[in-house]
């Protein structure tokens, strides 16, 4: 096995390295994951190029978006009157 370089090369290469670790790490850590769980209750990571894995994510991603929908409070509907004050406040700001 061959020892690490010393000095400055040596150390500017292991900081490089340490970077390129983390990178990856971090890149590993934000994709995601889809977990299968057995009877028992155990966990099995169902790996990225797996067959079924992008279709178990594209369905696991329409059902979180569809209950965000739903506990997305109705948005407030201005009246009239604060509309058309809006759209002065606006035109006036363009026309300065």
């Amino acid at each position: 096995m061959r020892e690490p370089a010393k000095g400055p090369f040596g150390r500017a290469t292991a900081v490089a390295e340490g970077v390129a670790a983390a990178v990856r790490r971090r890149q590993r850590d934000r994709e995601p994951r889809v977990l299968l769980y057995r009877r028992a209750g155990y966990p099995r990571v169902l790996a990225p190029g797996a067959k079924g894995h992008d279709e178990v994510l594209d369905r696991a991603e329409r059902i979180i978006a569809l209950i965000d929908e739903e506990q997305r409070p109705p948005r407030p509907r201005a009246d009239a009157a604060a509309r058309r004050s809006a759209r002065a406040r606006r035109a006036d700001r363009e026309d300065a």
